[in-house]
């Protein structure tokens, strides 16, 4: 009984994972940020967005091409066969004799042109994000790194004192003092390669995964060389300055539109009476009119002003942004560069430590040091380490933050932990803007 409860418990387990889409698998070794992109494109079906929303586009330029429909009115006078009968049909058709199915369709061709940029930038910011993903796992593989390295210099000093203490050349707290490092230094390595498994699993679960193979080149530090490449290629590609060129071309159509709603535009009505005495002698009159709605009360006398001052406001609060951006960028560049030549500064240090640390725990072990001295020449390496990875950690989040710049994004947006999730839903948001074109 107790086996089959089991067995019924390890397919639901099984059953609940197929369920929610977690693929536990240990498929391809992943050794490149490009491959890992190509991966996440693939589970993300991002060609499959992109069509989509192409294809939304197309049928709304076709569907703001349509005509207005007619309306058909049908009624009759008596009903009585000592009555004189009368029955109207009629058909009335909206003219459109201020171009507003032509506007119409200019507005919706306008939305696919945005349509593009924003998938244009879509895509970048999801690179974007897979980047900084890749980039938090490089950055704890170094930091397990430095703490593997700084646990194997505690393990000698710890050797090198247990061989003093038993000659009887040390206390035994010197000796504890270094059991104590030792175990710190344990400590840190521990946490530095679960904080590495939680970066990994975040990566892989952008392409929805809970594990993969993911190996990573270990002998250079991962430096953003090519972030001031790519920032320049963003701008270049001029997609920001291209949709906020658009946005106000959009805001100018809105007026115009608005100017069409605020002038009558007539109705064609056409239709037949047939008038039938009690005689049975039967009358046909054909009738042809124009229905003109008498704009008195609302011209959208007020609505267009108030357009064209928020017409007014984008153009400057665009043009802000654009500079103020750039400006952004330039600064966090010049920020990068610095940080290059403190990390070369960092790396000459770091040869030198490692010597001092490795002459100190000599000089210890020939009995002319003391513990406290290993431990200063250890904490000093430990130090300088770290210090290299900050300095890191701070060149990718500037880089990070330049790129984020030049898409029209931020930092914060593209490190938070569902920033994917967040970039899908503006995805649905704007086809769903695009379907919507014209509905308020």
């Amino acid at each position: 009984m107790n086996h089959h409860l089991s067995v019924t418990k390890h397919r639901i387990f099984a059953v609940a994972l197929c369920a929610i889409g977690i693929q536990i698998s240990h498929a391809e070794t992943v050794t490149s940020m490009k491959q890992a992109l190509e991966k996440v494109k693939q589970y993300q079906g991002q060609s499959e967005v992109s069509q989509q929303r192409q294809q939304i586009s197309e049928l709304q330029i076709k569907n703001k091409s349509l005509w207005k429909n007619p309306s058909v009115s049908i009624s009759q006078e008596g009903f009585a066969s000592d009555q004189e009968r009368q029955l109207s049909f009629s058909i009335n058709q909206p003219i459109d004799i201020l171009g507003e199915r032509k506007l119409n369709k200019k507005i919706a061709q306008l939305a696919g042109q945005q349509n593009e940029l924003q998938q244009q930038l879509w895509n970048a910011q999801s690179e974007l994000i897979v980047k900084f993903t890749w980039s938090q796992l490089a950055l704890a593989e170094v930091e397990q790194q430095i703490y593997a390295a700084q646990l194997q210099v505690s393990q000698n000093n710890l050797d090198s004192a247990k061989k003093r203490y038993q000659a009887g050349s040390i206390a035994l707290v010197d000796y504890e003092r270094a059991q104590i490092e030792a175990l710190e230094n344990q400590r840190l390595f521990q946490q530095a390669s679960l904080d590495l498994q939680v970066a990994e699993h975040r990566l892989s679960n952008l392409w929805g995964e809970n594990e993969a193979d993911i190996q990573i080149n270990k002998s250079i530090k991962p430096w953003p060389e090519q972030s001031q490449m790519t920032v320049e290629n963003y701008i270049a590609s001029g997609w920001l300055e291209k949709l906020y060129g658009l946005n106000t071309i959009q805001a100018k159509q809105n007026i115009e539109q608005l100017k069409i709603k605020g002038r009558a535009n007539p109705n064609l009505n056409i239709g037949m009476t047939s008038t039938k005495n009690p005689n049975d002698k039967t009358d046909n009159a054909l009738m042809l009119g124009v229905e003109i709605p008498l704009n008195i009360f609302n011209r959208q006398q007020y609505s267009i002003p108030m357009a064209q001052q928020h017409q007014l406001l984008l153009t400057k609060q665009q043009q802000r942004e654009l500079k103020q951006q750039l400006l952004d960028i330039a600064n966090a560049l010049q920020q990068l560069k610095g940080l290059g030549t403190q990390f070369s500064s960092v790396s000459r240090q770091l040869d030198l430590a490692e010597k001092v640390q490795q002459r100190t725990l000599t000089g210890f072990q020939m009995g002319k040091l003391s513990i406290t001295d290993v431990q200063q020449a250890s904490l000093q390496l430990q130090s300088i380490r770290m210090g290299q990875l900050n300095v890191l950690r701070q060149a990718w989040q500037t880089a990070l933050s330049a790129e984020a710049l030049s898409l029209g994004t931020s930092y914060e947006q593209v490190s938070s932990s569902d920033a994917y999730t967040q970039l899908n839903k503006t995805a649905v948001e704007q086809a769903n803007r695009l379907i919507n074109l014209g509905a308020e």
